[in-house]
Formats: structure tokens, C-alpha cells, sequence
């Protein structure tokens, strides 16, 4: 379907993608152009999965485009970001609670029609560039490891994807929706929370920023009921799986990731 005539103001905007009211209570996301179609694709078939799920998301309707770009039709949800909200309280203990609450929710649904996060930590882990085949190779093996399980897993829950309306939480953002076992989605999640750098627009503050990150980690963790030995060799292969998505631009973090896994012995 094309979507000529009802774009309206443009709402927010990330690395991949606009989000632009078009009326009825409806947005599109509506990626840059160039963006993989199939990559579109995946995240529609992901959101549609979701539906019959007990779960505050964002309701899909269909595909669209929009002057060579395709989007996703959702409903539209007026809120700010548990991230923006936590930055301007520094209410850390409330919103990591809120957090962990929300990914026991969903990891306590049954997701088996998705692709596997091991799958997908495979991939891409033999897909990066920045490791040696016999480290990989290690990698591989500690995957192979792990336990499996058909646990929905949002494969990229942080406070970023959370959106609060009105004391209503609604997660977003199901590009890397799959199913796991549910230490491979927290690790995920605490990689993203404490391990990644103090964003550019925060670097003012980066010793308050890294207190943050570490307390909200250690408060979500026990919320959710998991220690940090149980996650280890998850985040090892979180955090080499993670080289894969990361751009040239982004070298503070692909130093990161090396050196934390070198620290390990890879």
C-alpha cells in the first residue's frame, strides 16, 4: 500500500528509520532509502507474531510505501522514551525495576514460530571481521553449549524501547525479535545497558553516566532473579556476536568489545 497524501509531522528518528504521524491514530515507520526490503519484511513478520501475545506492543497493520521507501503502518503512541525520562530523573531504581519486570513478561511467553537467538549469534559471529578463525571457533563451541528454548526474546531490549504514555509501558522495536532460552535475551540486555559507551550527548557527564549504567545493571538483575556467573559465557557471545552490527563509525565500542573479550582470553 502507498501512504501519498496522509505523511504527516515527523515524530522521532533513528539510525535506520523515520517515524511519521499519518492520522487515525496511525505512524509509519518509514525506513531510509536503500534499507533492505527483506529487513522490512522481517520486522513486520516479527510484529505480526506478537499479536495474540499478552503483551503491551504496538499493534502492525501493513507494509507501505512512500516515495521509493517502505515502511510499517502502527498504531501511534504518544509518549517519551524510558531512556529520555531516566537521563532527566536519574530515577535509576524505578526504571531498571520497570524494565526487568517488563522482559519477565515476556520471557515468560512462548515464542516458537521465530527464528533462534542462537541462530542468529551464530551468524553473526561468523560473519565479523575483527576475530580470528580460531577464536571463533572457541565461540562457536561455547555457543553450541548453551541451552536452546522457545522463550520470546526481544533481542534488543534496553530503556531506549520502552515508551511511556500516560504510566502505560509499550515495548517497541522487533527487527530482532526470536526465541531462546531466556539467559541469552538478559545477557543481551545487560550487554546493552552497562557495556556500551556513554552516548556523544552525555560525554559532559560520563562519570555519573557509568555510575548509572552499572547501578541500573546490578538493580535489573536482581529484579529479574539472575546472577551475573550464570550469564557469563552468554555475554561472551553476546558481545562477539555484536561486533557484526556495529559501523565504522562506531570504533569506542568495537574497542570495547576486543579488549573485554581479550580480557577473556579471545
Amino acid at each position: 500500500m502507498g501512504c501519498d497524501g496522509m505523511i504527516g509531522k515527523l515524530i522521532g528518528k533513528g539510525n535506520t528509520a523515520e517515524v511519521i504521524a499519518v492520522g487515525d491514530g496511525k505512524v509509519v515507520k518509514l525506513f531510509n532509502r536503500g534499507y533492505p526490503l527483506d529487513s522490512v519484511c522481517k520486522e513486520f513478520e516479527n510484529s505480526k507474531l506478537l499479536h495474540g501475545l499478552e503483551l503491551p506492543t504496538v499493534k502492525s497493520y501493513e507494509m507501505v510505501t512512500y516515495e521509493g521507501r517502505n515502511g510499517i503502518l502502527y498504531d501511534r503512541i504518544d509518549g517519551e522514551s524510558m531512556l529520555d525520562i531516566l537521563l532527566h530523573t536519574e530515577d535509576y531504581e524505578k526504571y531498571a525495576n520497570t524494565l526487568a519486570k517488563l522482559q519477565k513478561q515476556m520471557l515468560a511467553c512462548k515464542l516458537g514460530g521465530a527464528v533462534s537467538l542462537k541462530f542468529i549469534l551464530k551468524r553473526n559471529i561468523e560473519y565479523t571481521d575483527h576475530l580470528s578463525m580460531p577464536n571463533k571457533a572457541k565461540l562457536i563451541n561455547m555457543l553450541d553449549s548453551l541451552p536452546d528454548g522457545d522463550c520470546f526474546c526481544h533481542g534488543d531490549f534496553h530503556f531506549g524501547n520502552v515508551i511511556i504514555e500516560q504510566e502505560q509501558n509499550y515495548i517497541i522495536d522487533y527487527m530482532n525479535v526470536c526465541r531462546g532460552h531466556e539467559y541469552g535475551d538478559i545477557a543481551r540486555t545487560v550487554y546493552l545497558i552497562e557495556m556500551t559507551p556513554v552516548p556523544a550527548a552525555q560525554i559532559h557527564n560520563t562519570e555519573r553516566i557509568l555510575f548509572m549504567k552499572k547501578q541500573a545493571t546490578d538493580i535489573y538483575l536482581q529484579e529479574i532473579g539472575v546472577n551475573r556467573e550464570c550469564l557469563s559465557e552468554w555475554l561472551l557471545v553476546t558481545a562477539a556476536a555484536r561486533l557484526s552490527e556495529l559501523s565504522n563509525e562506531q570504533t569506542d565500542e568495537k574497542n570495547s568489545v576486543l579488549e573485554y573479550l581479550s580480557k577473556q582470553g579471545l
